[in-house]
């Protein structure tokens, strides 16, 4: 109520200042152009504004239309400020009273915003550029203190060197140092504006450390290094939850889910985000597809019984065609790169090619669960776009090496069998656009369960 009163008085204030401001300039336009012009400007009270200020220095009106021009200006921003303000309050006493009324939509019978509500985030990209006898370390691993002098000494050695700043910084978030790891991965991006997975993880930091402007601002440098991150969607779409922007999260989580739509976390988090916006329906049809993908949070907001754990089932035989050492009817298939690895269903889920090397891999973890890495022995300047590469079991010396990853049961780290010969393989590459390379690939290698990928892909070149 008080806020309206000294709207209004200010408001009556000004309107006065500007009506006096405006007598002065038409008097003046009586004077210098004639009764016609200053009954023109009575008419259209606009133009004795633009004229004093053409005239302001000839005039000696300057300082006239300042006034004039501040009384104008002023009130905008008095309502705009004012309203903001109304507003804010306004949600907020919607939010506490959220809390004394209970949601009647479907099948929910329980306060709106319940206990775990909250968008899920995704996880740090751990680091993924091989140093020199380097191999990164796990979280909360003995070899913490080895891997730090390591890192330590190389950027001793060249100050330049971005991926060292970058696992540095990796490993001191690993151990909670928040601050030294927002420093390196700094360092890494004035070293490499291009690391988008150290925009990313700082990205994080800043969650934590509840900085989320900062944060929005670097997971959206993440995106333009790599627009297809679909991780850096997701959590941009928190950190805007956190501020209050729900439309704008809603965008991000749209984004995400249109890259990969089979992800729960993310038809979890734009449920959140529903439900904050009061769109009841949308959010209840968002936490059940979340609950049928075995989302435990989705399934604990919907009441619903854990689910059974499905086991899928190996065919005893390969389907036919699909395994061929055979190149001269193989047709590539226009879908996601599929196939089999070691005996198990394999999906290209991330593809990349760095230093000459092509990986197409399946897993979320550091080591994939199942991946295929294609070493094409490129020459220096030899460039990928428009290259196709047969390769038949007849070929030997001078061909690809191929190594293929699986992860045995019980074993932490995944297995590799190198094919250098008697492989069959097709692959393709387009035209690289916005740093990816379109491609296509078949290929078939020689081992006793007879393992075999075949379909599109699009390569991060790294």
């Amino acid at each position: 109520m008080a806020t309206m009163i000294i709207l209004n008085v200010l408001s009556l204030l000004l309107i006065i200042i500007s009506l006096i401001v405006f007598i002065i300039v038409l008097v003046r336009l009586f004077k210098e152009e004639g009764p016609l012009h200053g009954i023109l400007g009575i008419i259209c009270g606009f133009y004795p504004f633009i004229w004093g200020w053409i005239k302001h220095k000839q005039l000696k009106l300057t300082k006239v239309m300042v006034i004039w021009t501040v009384t104008i200006v002023l009130p905008v921003f008095l309502i705009v400020f004012f309203l903001g303000t109304g507003i804010l309050m306004m949600l907020q006493g919607l939010k506490s009273m959220e809390k004394e009324f209970k949601s009647s939509a479907g099948i929910i019978q329980q306060p709106v915003r319940k206990p775990g509500a909250k968008p899920v985030p995704k996880t740090a990209k751990r680091p993924s550029r091989l140093l020199p006898d380097k191999k990164p370390a796990s979280e909360g691993t003995a070899d913490y203190e080895s891997e730090m002098k390591k890192l330590n000494k190389l950027i001793t050695q060249n100050e330049g060197n971005a991926d060292a700043y970058y696992n540095r910084g990796w490993l001191y978030a690993s151990k909670g140092d928040l601050q030294m790891a927002e420093k390196d991965y700094s360092k890494a991006i004035g070293i490499n504006n291009r690391l988008g997975d150290a925009y990313y993880n700082r990205g994080l930091l800043m969650v934590k450390m509840k900085s989320y402007n900062q944060a929005d601002k670097d997971f959206s440098e993440a995106l333009r290094v790599n627009p297809r991150a679909v991780d850096a969607y997701c959590n941009r779409g928190n950190v805007n939850f956190q501020m209050g922007k729900m439309g704008i999260a809603l965008e991000d989580f749209n984004a995400a889910l249109k890259l990969s739509p089979n992800d729960a976390d993310l038809y979890y988090n734009r449920a959140v985000v529903h439900l904050a916006r009061k769109e009841s329906s949308r959010a209840m049809a968002d936490f059940k597809k979340a609950a049928n993908m075995g989302h435990d949070k989705a399934r604990k907001y919907l009441k619903m019984p854990p689910a059974k754990p499905q086991i899928s089932k190996i065919p005893s035989t390969i389907p036919p065609g699909a395994w061929n050492l055979d190149l001269t009817n193989v047709k590539i298939p226009e879908t996601t790169a599929s196939g089999k690895i070691h005996g198990v269903r394999f999906t290209v889920e991330k593809a990349n090619i760095e230093n000459g090397i092509l990986t197409i891999r399946q897993g979320k973890d550091f080591f994939p669960d199942y991946a295929v890495l294609i070493f094409l022995f490129l020459k220096k300047g030899e460039k990928l776009a428009g290259r196709t590469f047969n390769i038949s079991k007849d070929k030997g010396f001078g061909v690809p090496h191929i190594h293929m990853k699986y992860k045995q049961e019980g074993k932490k780290f995944p297995k590799t069998e190198m094919f250098t010969k008697k492989y069959a393989m097709r692959l393709e590459f387009g035209k690289k656009e916005n740093g990816f390379y379109p491609g296509k690939i078949y290929l078939s290698v020689p081992d006793e369960l007879q393992s075999y990928v075949a379909g599109t892909f699009q390569a991060e070149a790294k």
